[in-house]
């Protein structure tokens, strides 16, 4: 897909539009797809292990290639929107996933490889909220990636995105701290994560000129919505008291072939919320745990409420309040779905 994204800018034009038209294909071909929750069985060394890496040269070519078509001033409202979507949701599919797993990893090369990816997106430390946060807190009122019964896509993808920058701010504080070190030294994250953003968006810039400012603008909002999209299918509306343990009901799987491929089996939610450290081609499908359609699907129908309610979530999260959920879980599900003026 990255390929076809590539191509696609390379022609110009309404070529600039394949990306788009590559994912929407994508989410009719998973949706066709029977469910696929048989274990890979297979060894995270050679492919497995190199797929994580070579997708971010590509990466780094669209948005290129992108400030290469700003700075002609050639293309027409419509190229530059064709552009602008492709490049959001092939930047999301192509570099989310494998960010994920990395900074996941012990080894360090991995987790700066993941910081890499993650500066594209302009977050370079949103790792350590994700690592160190999301995962101890998930399902609670203090994870800002556990989006409330009822609140919308538009507004968790911002507020998802700026709590883990918060959160992991005051990780990378906290931790300087204890060393008697400044946020500002040279050995720390925050640092580091300023010089990469200088170091990208100067080269970005450098092509495509500060006259492209409102355009790079609107495209990294769009880019937050399609990465809060995919953030807002994993644990849409479920509930965990912050003393029990994580368990396989707090996340929603989504075992449709695509899926699983296109996320590095991270639509084996539950399994991944088990063990975060275990590789993806080690990840179990739950197939008895809570259960979404195809993750590309979910995507689509996230950003129309009215279908994602009545359709998807409201019935399955009926489903677990009665099937899953603890007494204080059920407890706390009610007063939710007061809160969403949900029956």
């Amino acid at each position: 897909m990255l390929s076809f994204g590539v191509v696609g800018f390379y022609m110009g034009g309404l070529w600039n539009w394949l990306g788009t038209v590559g994912f929407v294909f994508v989410v009719l071909l998973d949706m066709a797809l029977p469910q696929d929750d048989k274990p890979r069985n297979s060894d995270a060394n050679g492919f497995q292990n190199v797929v994580l890496y070579i997708q971010l040269p590509f990466i780094i070519t669209l948005w290129l290639m992108f400030a290469q078509m700003l700075s002609t001033g050639l293309s027409s409202g419509v190229e530059i929107a064709g552009a602008i979507l492709s490049l959001s949701f092939l930047s999301a599919l192509g570099g989310l996933p494998p960010a994920h797993e990395l900074m996941h990893r012990r080894d360090k090369f991995a987790r700066f490889y993941c910081s890499l990816y993650l500066t594209i997106f302009l977050l370079p430390m949103n790792d350590a909220g994700h690592v160190r946060g999301h995962h101890l807190t998930v399902g609670t009122s203090k994870d800002s990636d556990t989006p409330r019964r009822g609140e919308l896509v538009y507004t968790f993808a911002f507020r998802s995105i700026w709590g883990q920058l918060m959160d992991s701010l005051a990780m990378e504080r906290d931790r300087l701290q204890r060393h008697n070190r400044p946020l500002w030294a040279p050995k720390g994250r925050f640092f580091q994560s300023v010089v990469k953003l200088i170091v990208w968006l100067s080269l970005w810039f450098s092509i495509a000129g500060i006259g492209s400012l409102p355009i790079f603008l609107v495209t990294i909002a769009i880019l937050y919505l399609v990465l809060g999209g995919f953030n807002y299918t994993q644990h849409y509306g479920l509930i965990r008291l912050p003393d029990e343990p994580i368990e396989p009901r707090h996340s929603w799987n989504q075992l449709k072939p695509l899926s699983r491929g296109l996320s590095f089996e991270i639509s084996n939610h539950s399994e991944h919320h088990l063990v975060p450290t275990r590789f993806y081609t080690d990840l179990k499908p739950y197939p008895d745990a809570p259960q979404m359609p195809s993750i590309a699907l979910c995507f689509l129908a996230a950003f129309v409420p009215s279908i994602w309610e009545r359709y998807f979530v409201r019935p399955r999260l009926e489903h677990w309040d009665k099937h899953y959920a603890s007494d204080a879980e059920r407890a706390l599900a009610l007063e939710a779905n007061k809160l969403a003026g949900w029956d």
